[in-house]
């Protein structure tokens, strides 16, 4: 069943067996008013018909005393008495009905039934006798004068409050069925208005997983329903977010696998091609030189981008130990390192480092500057520039490579770190580049929780600045 059902008929059940209970228990309590002013006025009329009865038979001799007198004396009270609506009864045990002024004649039975109730200390009990569609409320009374024991009946008609009850009940059964129509209309109203966001987000929900991602669900409200509904249209921009980056990601890994798989072929090729000339062909002492010297090149290009890529694993990796680093004698290493290969095009390297130190894994701090001052040598002619310039600052050490090079374009900033991408690939190709350089780079300043920022202009040469934060901000892997 259906949760727009489910309230609707709960909340009329509800509503229903509520005004019915109360309805009846109202009735119940009015009838039962009723029933006790009927009860105390029958008890008093007859306990007053019993008091005249006594006092004026006690005033007569006892010689006097017989059943004729005794229904005179009845006669003249109950004539006395002002309320026509009782009727009137005396009896013995042993004479029987001695005195009546009523047209009500109940069978012997009842009258030594009435008797029978009253106990040794009571001396007054009634009944409620059914005479076909009517009810009659019956008192009796034992009274003693002298040594006579008397039976005083009184009784009235009480069939009007009982056709009251049941006129009551006929109206509230009317007025509950319209009570339940009319509540029925609001109740039906109410929970369409409670389940439309229910149903909204239901077919929001099944539109999304058809493939409909655009879909988001309705808020009709603040209440807990209206937030589930933004919950899930929330869940779904996320969800959406993250697909678009798992399609990027998956293109990235087809883009490098394709780049990957061309960086191979090319040097492949011409290795394959040259040996191929050496195994085969009888070539002069020049020749077999530059076929060997072009397959050395070419080694040495694939053997870079072997390079490139385990240590783009080992910067992957999560159980990297980082240290303190001191930033002079570090690049005083880095310096060495590279010196050789930048003497061949006698470009400078200067640097100005203030006293510092930085917080991360110097086997990659290494390769990181060792790949920008790489990528800033192969921008350079001979006789460029490339200066390293360090800075204290509040939240960590800020370094900086700079280049007077021949830059690049601003809108080719944001590709550089792609895998494979160059920007001259017949320049990077030509100084042995591989297109892996400033993915690494990107990835190891990624691993030590370094902000970075790449500003070039075509002609004027490129800076790279990288803030380390210090060891409080860094993020240690333990």
């Amino acid at each position: 069943m259906k949760f727009f059902w489910k309230i609707f008929f709960a909340f009329t059940v509800l509503i229903t067996v509520v005004f019915s209970v109360l309805g009846i228990w109202m009735i119940s309590l009015t009838f039962q008013a009723s029933y006790d002013k009927m009860y105390q006025e029958g008890n008093r009329e007859n306990k007053l018909f019993q008091y005249a009865f006594e006092i004026n038979l006690n005033a007569l001799p006892a010689n006097y005393q017989n059943d004729g007198i005794a229904a005179q004396v009845a006669a003249s009270v109950t004539d006395n008495l002002d309320n026509r609506e009782y009727s009137y009864r005396i009896f013995t045990k042993n004479a029987g009905i001695i005195f009546e002024n009523g047209k009500d004649k109940p069978a012997q039975l009842l009258e030594h039934r009435i008797i029978d109730t009253l106990q040794a200390d009571s001396t007054c009990g009634y009944q409620v006798v059914n005479y076909g569609q009517e009810k009659k409320m019956f008192f009796v009374c034992r009274s003693q004068v002298r040594d006579q024991v008397y039976y005083l009946e009184s009784s009235r008609d009480i069939s009007a409050i009982y056709r009251e009850r049941d006129e009551l009940y006929g109206s509230y059964r009317l007025v509950v069925l319209v009570l339940l129509f009319a509540t029925g209309a609001f109740i039906f109203i109410l929970s369409h208005l409670l389940t439309r966001s229910i149903v909204s987000l239901s077919e929001t929900t099944r539109r999304f997983a058809g493939g409909d991602y655009e879909r988001r669900a309705r808020i009709y409200s603040e209440d807990e329903i209206g937030k589930l509904a933004g919950d899930f249209n929330k869940m779904a921009d996320v969800l959406v977010e993250k697909m678009e980056d798992l399609k990027d990601e998956a293109r990235r890994q087809e883009d490098f696998t394709a780049s990957f798989a061309h960086e191979l072929k090319t040097p492949l090729t011409s290795i394959i091609g040259y040996a191929d000339m050496l195994r085969t062909m009888d070539m002069d002492k020049q020749e077999t030189m530059e076929a060997a010297n072009y397959i050395y090149s070419q080694g040495k290009r694939l053997e870079s981008l072997s390079f490139k890529l385990l240590e783009l694993l080992v910067a992957q990796k999560q159980d990297i130990q980082f240290k303190e680093i001191e930033v002079e004698p570090l690049f005083a290493e880095i310096r060495q390192i590279v010196e050789a290969g930048l003497s061949q095009k006698r470009v400078t390297l200067g640097l100005g480092l203030e006293p510092g130190s930085i917080y991360g894994e110097k086997d990659l701090i290494i390769s990181l500057f060792l790949n920008l001052i790489d990528n800033a040598r192969k921008a350079l002619t001979e006789g460029g520039e490339i200066r390293i310039v360090g800075k204290r600052k509040q939240r960590g050490y800020l370094l900086s490579v700079r280049d007077n090079g021949c830059g690049m374009p601003e809108e080719e900033i944001e590709k550089i770190t792609e895998a494979f991408y160059m920007v001259d690939k017949s320049r990077a190709r030509r100084e042995g580049g591989a297109g892996l350089g400033m993915t690494l780079c990107k990835k190891i300043v990624a691993v030590h929780h370094a902000q970075w920022i790449i500003k070039s202009k075509a002609g004027k040469g490129t800076a790279v600045g990288i803030l380390f934060p210090g060891k409080e901000r860094s993020g240690e892997r333990k």
